[in-house]
């Protein structure tokens, strides 16, 4: 397991500058949170790659900031945009192969929706084959406005398409109202990344050791499911107060993973 930070828990910092950021952290590995269309140009990829790269930071995923229409784009009745969407997103892939990175995180279409789960993974599988042609894995997130809100959809999921990979995100998790190891299960050797944060009654997003939750528990469990990707702090820009609160989250979340690392199998 490689502990990390999202340049998402600096928005709306430009994009560069929140990576410059946690970089000065000496992390191990990080996220790349996509915000505006110019941020797909290869130069501008390319100049991120050298600063990651110079820190010796791994860019394990990118989250595209078009999340929010990939109902329109890859679930509605009007195939032909489905088969732009495909296409769009080759953009996408494209820049995770100029970071160096292999996780492309997908929140689907909306709960609301109530779309026929075999339909659904229809869709999902020819995405996921068009990212894995190029070398990324379109892995899908819980999310609890999208219909991956629920444990039961990843277990269906996984008899569908075995090969699906998904990624856990623990206050996601909460918000929908169940638990990180309850979603966990449900996503069983299919989990390969992680976006983690603390949390307590009434806050289900804190820095790492500002909650009660029990993080040896929850990295012991995601091991013995043989998950060995990503656990990347993402918390939102209100939800601390200074930077070092991000450094010092990355810390436990290090420490954490080397304990847990150091027991026997």
């Amino acid at each position: 397991m490689l502990a990390g930070i999202s340049t998402a828990c600096l928005y709306p910092e430009l994009t560069e500058r929140a990576l410059d950021t946690i970089l000065r952290f000496g992390i191990q590995s990080t996220e790349l949170f996509f915000n505006a269309f110019s941020e797909l140009n290869p130069n501008y990829l390319r100049e991120l790659r050298q600063r990651a790269d110079d820190c010796g930071t791994r860019i394990l995923s990118i989250h595209p900031f078009t999340s929010a229409m990939e109902p329109l784009l890859f679930f509605s009745g009007y195939y032909r945009r489905f088969e732009d969407g495909l296409e769009f997103y080759k953009q996408y892939f494209e820049a995770a192969n100029l970071l160096g990175a292999e996780i492309l995180v997908f929140h689907g279409d909306r709960r609301e929706a109530q779309r026929p789960y075999e339909s659904y993974f229809d869709r999902f599988a020819m995405l996921m084959e068009a990212g894995r042609r190029m070398g990324v894995t379109v892995a899908q997130e819980n999310v609890p406005r999208c219909a991956s809100w629920q444990p039961h959809f990843f277990e269906q999921m996984r008899r569908a398409l075995p090969q699906a990979r998904f990624v856990l995100d623990v206050k996601q998790c909460l918000r929908g109202g169940f638990s990180a190891e309850e979603m966990a299960q449900a996503m069983g050797d299919g989990l390969v990344h992680v976006h983690l944060s603390d949390h307590c009654a009434g806050q289900d997003c804190l820095p790492i050791g500002k909650g009660d939750m029990n993080l040896p528990r929850l990295l012991q469990q995601f091991r013995k499911q043989g998950f060995d990707g990503g656990v990347i702090l993402e918390l939102y820009r209100n939800n601390y107060r200074d930077f070092s609160e991000l450094d010092e989250s990355y810390r436990k979340i290090l420490d954490a993973i080397s304990k847990q690392q150091a027991l026997p199998e």
